[in-house]
């Protein structure tokens, strides 16, 4: 099975977050590192929809898009996109 592209078929961990707004999530997470591995870059993430039905907007070391910037709820574009 093919997972999403951007998302590592590994172990996640939030390290911040979640933040709500509307329909709308941000958090921060990293991939768990192995014992003989150095810790990752951490991840963002955006989502929206209701918590059973996530959909992915973006993820990755950037996630300020132009539909983020367009379409999200001022609190989770300032955590994406720093403004």
């Amino acid at each position: 099975m093919e997972g999403t592209a951007g998302i590592p078929d590994r172990e996640l961990k939030v390290i911040d977050g979640p933040f709500c707004s509307g329909k709308w999530q941000f958090a921060t997470i990293e991939i768990v590192a192995k014992a003989s591995e150095e810790k990752f870059e951490p991840l963002s993430v955006v989502t929206t929809g209701a918590p059973a039905t996530l959909q992915l907007v973006e993820a990755g070391t950037d996630v300020c898009s132009a539909r983020v910037r367009a379409e999200a709820p001022a609190g989770i574009r300032v955590r994406a996109c720093g403004a």
